[in-house]
């Protein structure tokens, strides 16, 4: 996808790239060979020279660089092209203060799902990520990343995608289990689960050694990750609909969660 976008240069809105879309210039060699005039001379020689930015970025995998220059509804165009190298992060935490702390980890990649439990092997999870080049969330900025970060004392290296301003800007606003509702997402677990619920689950297995409020809270916390992938395969194919190279996506087989 991302070699047939434009709107991620300077001076290209998303209605000039559809318009050069228009004209059957829908690829970046497609501008470099176009023979008439679409831009004056001065703009024209503007583009070309971030098409070569674009291409080394893209050869070198920068995915940042992508990420910084695309309006939040367009982010998900990354997509193919990181496929099968995401990480699906989801935390749970004893409360929203910076004196609270991690209880739990889910990782997914498409393929396997991995979690993470303070007091057994969370310290795992910094070695684990380090195998991926996006790290995927939502509202990761303001939530899970500062967490992260002050948990385990490092900044993460890996580009990061946050769905949160991705689907405002589809226009689902909320928070996860209501675009969940909205995108006709069916969560594995019971119903009524919640962040408040999921604080009280860790202190039931913390004080009380209750190993199902564990089993419970840890399948809380990995539907979460599993509908990541979910809610960018369809940001993705949304914005695949305007798009002259029809290129559609879906969700992979996700794991049974268990929690009996």
């Amino acid at each position: 996808m991302l070699p047939y976008t434009f709107c991620h240069l300077k001076g290209v809105s998303k209605s000039a790239e559809e318009r050069l879309w228009s004209l059957g210039i829908v690829s970046w060699n497609d501008f470099e060979r176009y023979p008439g005039t679409v831009f004056s001379s001065e703009k024209t020689a503007s583009i070309k020279e971030q098409l070569k930015e674009s291409l080394a970025a893209l050869e070198m995998g920068k995915v940042d660089f992508f990420l910084s220059r695309l309006a939040p509804v367009e982010r998900s165009r990354i997509y193919p092209h990181v496929r099968g190298k995401i990480a699906y992060v989801d935390i749970e935490t004893t409360g929203l203060s910076e004196e609270d702390e991690i209880t739990t980890i889910a990782l997914y990649d498409g393929k396997t799902l991995n979690t993470y439990v303070r007091g057994e092997n969370l310290s795992d999870f910094i070695q684990d990520i380090q195998g991926y080049t996006l790290l995927v969330t939502y509202n990761g900025t303001r939530f899970d990343l500062p967490f992260l970060r002050s948990t385990f004392q490092k900044r993460f290296r890996l580009a990061h995608l946050d769905l949160c301003p991705v689907m405002q800007a589809l226009g689902y606003w909320g928070g996860l289990k209501r675009c969940e509702l909205l995108m006709g997402i069916k969560r594995q677990v019971p119903e009524g689960i919640d962040g408040r619920e999921a604080v009280a689950l860790w202190h039931r297995y913390e004080q009380d050694k209750d190993v199902s409020a564990l089993r419970l809270l840890l399948a809380y916390n990995s539907q979460d990750a599993l509908t990541l992938e979910m809610l960018l395969v369809k940001a993705y194919n949304r914005v695949m609909e305007s798009c002259p190279i029809t290129c559609r996506f879906q969700a992979s087989n996700q794991p049974q969660l268990s929690w009996d």
